[in-house]
């Protein structure tokens, strides 16, 4: 079970490698939302993504047949970065299963880290996450989801809404990506007990809704039909127990439009010289579309990931700047 004590705990094997970053202010935001918006800049983690505080919490607990066994998972890119960088400095085999349209970039960064990559015939997370679970039955390999996992929701939410807390006080929400949940879920149980006024604004993108479509028809979307997106990140469906955990732990989910991304990629950029990959530009685009509840005051929005592929980057520069 994930709770505070939890995470009070993983945080002594996180916070000793992962970066602690900072919460900078943003004019431009706060100008849109009419509040203080601050940034989480996770953009600015090792290995460029939060993810690394999940893989960081997680690989300590293993028992030394675990470890022997290797770690398996599945992932768009970052969960694999950050499983990869901490199964290296844990001397433990790693195995990321991609989906073939993983950007090159992550995939070279996951084999630059010593993991073996597997990249499947799927386009899609769901497919790739049920044939990597299967791999993992058949070689023994310990599997690692990238957010249905206690110690991962710890490292990843709990660990950096920590530092939130510490660095902000009296926030009135926190605006985070959500794909499966997990780092929103993290989140809000530290918020819970630190800063039960605190909100935890989880954001879709219309290209692959599933938190979204399972609160507004009370069932786990375990698979979403999902439209092309550069959120790979947030790409697919959710699990009944991370369906259950964010109707406990998330107060609302807002979905964004994908057109929204490239923009908030651009202007974040443009306004504060930082590049971020498109899931982490969602939780921007909720500002920038104004989809957020009236009466905030104090805002801080999280900023996951940096890992834009930068083919992709130039041509929104070129489209955008």
């Amino acid at each position: 079970m994930i709770d505070l004590k939890l995470i009070e705990h993983v945080r002594g094997f996180v916070s000793g490698m992962a970066v602690r970053t900072p919460c900078i202010a943003s004019e431009w935001l706060s100008s849109l939302a009419g509040a203080e918006v601050w940034l989480k800049c996770e953009n600015l983690q090792l290995t460029g993504s939060f993810k690394v505080r999940g893989a960081l919490a997680k690989l300590p607990w293993l028992t030394k047949e675990e470890r022997l066994c290797g770690v398996i998972c599945a992932s768009a890119g970052n969960h694999g970065k950050g499983l990869a960088w901490a199964a290296k400095h844990y001397g433990v085999r790693c195995t990321v299963c991609v989906p073939r349209t993983i950007a090159e970039n992550k995939e070279k960064a996951i084999r630059r880290y010593g993991a073996k990559v597997v990249k499947t015939q799927f386009e899609g997370f769901d497919d790739t996450s049920d044939y990597a679970q299967e791999l993992a039955k058949k070689t023994g390999g310990v599997w690692v989801s990238p957010y249905d996992d206690e110690h991962i929701m710890a490292g990843n939410g709990g660990t950096t809404a920590l530092e939130v807390f510490e660095d902000l006080s009296k926030l009135d929400a926190i605006v985070v990506p959500c794909g499966g949940g997990g780092l929103a879920v993290g989140m809000g149980v530290v918020s819970r007990e630190r800063s039960p006024r605190t909100k935890i604004l989880g954001v879709n993108t219309d290209a692959s809704p599933g938190m979204w479509l399972s609160r507004r028809d009370q069932k786990a979307y375990l698979r979403v039909d999902s439209q092309p997106t550069i959120a790979e990140g947030l790409e697919g469906g959710v699990t009944e127990n991370s369906y259950r955990l964010g109707l406990q732990y998330i107060d609302d989910v807002i979905v964004v439009r994908e057109k929204t991304l490239p923009v908030a990629i651009g202007e974040l950029l443009k306004r504060h010289r930082m590049a971020v990959e498109g899931s982490s530009a969602a939780s921007v685009a909720a500002l920038v579309e104004d989809r957020l509840p009236k009466g905030l005051k104090r805002i801080c929005v999280v900023l996951s990931g940096s890992n834009i592929d930068m083919g992709r980057l130039k041509g929104i520069v070129n489209a955008h700047l």
